[in-house]
Formats: C-alpha cells, structure tokens, sequence
C-alpha cells in the first residue's frame, strides 16, 4: 500500500485559494502527476486552497476526488483549559524543547497546554485515514501496526536479506495500490506521526514540506498479513527545480535551499 500526499501550491490564504505564484507551481505538479500510472483513489481536504491544486490533474485524467472533511488543515490555534487563545504548532521552540509531553506519541495533546478540542480533532484525522486503510485490507491492531487482510505476495518471506535492507520488488505485482491525498503541511504531519508511532509535535516543529511537494509513504510487509507504513520520500519538490519555479518558504521560517537545473 502506498500512499502520497501532495501539499497545495503557494496559498492566498485570505482567500483560501492559490496566488499567481501557486498556480505556477501547480501547473508543473499537474504534469507531473499526469504521467503516474494506475493511482488507485484520489482524496482531498475540501479547503479551496487544495481543490484548486488537485483539480487540474483530476480533470486532465477524468478522475474525481473523494472530499474527506478531516484532512482540512490541523488547527494552528487552540483554546488552553485555563482559556489561552494559544498556538498548536508553530510554537516558539524554547517553550517547544522546555515541555517533555510535547515529545511523546501518548502524552502529546493530553495536558493543559492543549485543552479538549485538540485531542478531539487528532482522533478525527486518525479515525479517518484508518477507515480509509481498512477499506483496502489494512486494520490497525492494539499495537500500532496493521493486519493486513488480503497481502500481496512478498520475496521478503522467502528470500529475506537479513543483514541490511529488504528485498524490495512489492511493484512487480499490479494488486498493489496507491491513494493520493490533496491536503496540508499539518495534516500531512500529523497523518505521518499517527502511522509511524511519532508525536506530530516532532514533525511539526521539526521538519518543513514545501507547497505542492510530494511526501509518500509506503507499507513495509516484512512478515505475511503484517504491515508497518515508512516515510520513502518526504517534500520531493523535482517538478519545480525541473521547472525553473523557485521553492516557496510559505509556513517555514527561513530561506528555502535555491536550487537551479
């Protein structure tokens, strides 16, 4: 199973939609995804912002996009019990490094930092992308993995490379599937923490995924029926250095790496 998540191009945000800047870059992802071959389902946050980055490939392919309400931005502002209007993400990182439960895959949303309708919100991205998995044969178990219902045959159970890394040739086989997600940099992270056991804080504070970047994910089925999702590649932006299109730092708070062909 493999899943990719396609941030939006440069936003206006007051508008919720792309500037002239965003449309660029979405023009060359449009290229881009138009050449991927036997994608399984489309998705998408219903916010203006996102459909205008994924419909001009969905219509040049004469596919359609299932809206999933819960992949909408993650709140970048909460209300504290004490009745802070407070920051979820983003936070300065003094206060960020000083708070231990901000590390922990548990303990995360559940203080008073973070108040009720954060946690809330966390279990509606989870319960949404696990009803999406189980769909497709993918059951999350007690301990964070995933039973797998119908598995595709893997060389790993027979021919395993013990030492250093998986025989990984999963993509011989046509049973494989591929679901793409047109969403945002907070909900992609915080998708990413819940499959891989992780605080979306680390992710959120720790890493940047450019507009219109591509992260994907795919399953790890190293015993028959068992899967575990790994991070393969995460902000690919290719299309805009292959474009000429400068890498926008929208939600980052330094200068991005410019790179030219």
């Amino acid at each position: 199973m493999r899943l990719i998540f396609v941030r939006h191009g440069d936003p206006d945000y007051k508008n919720d939609n792309l500037t002239e800047k965003g449309k660029r870059e979405v023009a060359l992802l449009t290229e881009r995804i138009c050449k991927w071959k036997n994608i399984t389902e489309f998705f998408s946050s219903p916010l203006g912002r996102a459909r205008a980055t994924g419909e001009p490939a969905l219509k040049r392919m004469n596919r359609e996009a299932e809206i999933c309400n819960w992949l909408q931005e993650f709140p970048t502002w909460h209300e504290s019990k004490t009745g802070e209007k407070l920051r979820t993400w983003d936070i300065m990182p003094e206060d960020f490094f000083s708070n231990p439960d901000f590390f922990s895959k548990d303990k995360w949303c559940h203080n008073d930092y973070m108040g009720e309708m954060i946690p809330k919100r966390y279990q509606e991205v989870c319960d949404g992308i696990d009803s999406i998995l189980t769909r497709y044969g993918y059951e999350r178990n007690k301990n964070g993995l995933y039973d797998v219902k119908n598995p595709v045959p893997n060389h790993n159970w027979s021919e395993p490379i013990k030492q250093y890394h998986l025989k990984s040739i999963k993509d011989d086989y046509p049973e494989e599937k591929t679901l793409v997600f047109f969403c945002h940099l907070g909900v992609t992270f915080t998708i990413i923490a819940h499959l891989t056991g992780l605080s979306p804080m680390q992710l959120w504070q720790g890493f940047y995924i450019a507009p219109t970047s591509i992260t994907i994910l795919n399953s790890e089925e190293r015993v028959s029926g068992k899967a575990a999702f790994r991070v393969e590649r995460m902000g690919d932006t290719n299309h805009l250095t292959n474009g000429g299109e400068p890498i926008s730092s929208s939600g980052y708070f330094a200068d991005v790496f410019a790179e030219t062909k």
